[in-house]
């Protein structure tokens, strides 16, 4: 069953964190989300910046804007 996220022109959030450890080769980005809110993202962030190999998380925004699919 589908279920409706955001309506047209509406703006989602999404998380993007950066991890980074020592015995890694570089870093690992991965994204967490969409949110239709930017609160929810803001919990979310909350929760990866308390981790200790987290060296950024930042919070994206978007503009939705719907097509057809031909």
């Amino acid at each position: 069953m589908a279920r409706q996220m955001v309506s047209d022109r509406d703006d989602v959030y999404r998380l993007r964190v950066v991890t980074w450890k020592p015995d890694w080769q570089g870093e690992l980005v991965r994204f967490y989300g969409p949110f239709n809110s930017i609160g929810a993202a803001r919990g979310q962030r909350t929760v990866y910046r308390k981790c200790e190999w987290v060296r950024s998380a930042e919070i994206q925004k978007a503009h939705v804007e719907w097509s057809d699919v031909v």
